[in-house]
């Protein structure tokens, strides 16, 4: 008969993903994922699996995190808008400024296993596709020429944003830059 676990999964999958957020993959000592934890390496092993393992349950619970932030209420401008303001709103209100943990992820790639790699990809392919519907949802007809470069540009403001964030950068900086990119968007879509 198997024990039973003697802690909280879920804190400890919170617990993953601060210091995977905080330190990145390769900054993440298995010692400072127990210490987190409270849990020695053959229980953490038990609960999660190895260290990449470890790092793909801390990257889909900041997914399922973010996306919960992201995902607007109404679609079409308003999402858009939603989706860059409370992306500039999450990054000031972080106190450590750790930036996206998708993001982060993403400079590490020759750290991570092919399968870690595979889920940084996914996850932000997901986020560039909820800024995309959002473009799309501002049409009742095709959307017109330059969607998907205005798709990029959105995109583009937002890593900026996560980035400049974790640089330090300033709250009117990254409103500035959230206003440059709202500004260009409802010229462009009319």
């Amino acid at each position: 008969m198997a024990r039973p676990r003697s802690f909280a999964f879920e804190d400890a999958q919170q617990a993953l993903l601060d210091v995977f957020w905080s330190k990145g993959y390769e900054g993440s000592a298995v010692r400072e994922l127990c210490a987190a934890t409270g849990q020695l390496q053959g229980s953490l092993y038990a609960a999660f699996g190895d260290k990449d393992q470890m790092f793909q349950s801390a990257m889909t619970q900041y997914l399922s995190w973010i996306e919960g932030h992201l995902t607007p209420t109404r679609d079409g401008r308003d999402g858009v808008r939603h989706i860059l303001e409370t992306t500039v709103r999450l990054t000031i209100e972080d106190p450590g400024r750790r930036g996206c943990l998708i993001i982060n992820s993403v400079a590490e790639r020759e750290n991570l296993s092919p399968t870690a790699n595979a889920t940084v990809s996914a996850s932000f392919d997901r986020l560039s596709g909820l800024i995309r519907r959002q473009v799309h949802a501002c049409f009742t007809t095709e959307p017109p020429a330059g969607a998907n470069d205005m798709v990029n540009l959105l995109v583009g403001a937002t890593v900026s944003v996560r980035l400049l964030g974790r640089a330090g950068a300033t709250a009117a900086q990254l409103q500035s830059i959230s206003a440059g990119a709202l500004d260009a968007f409802d010229r462009w879509a009319g």
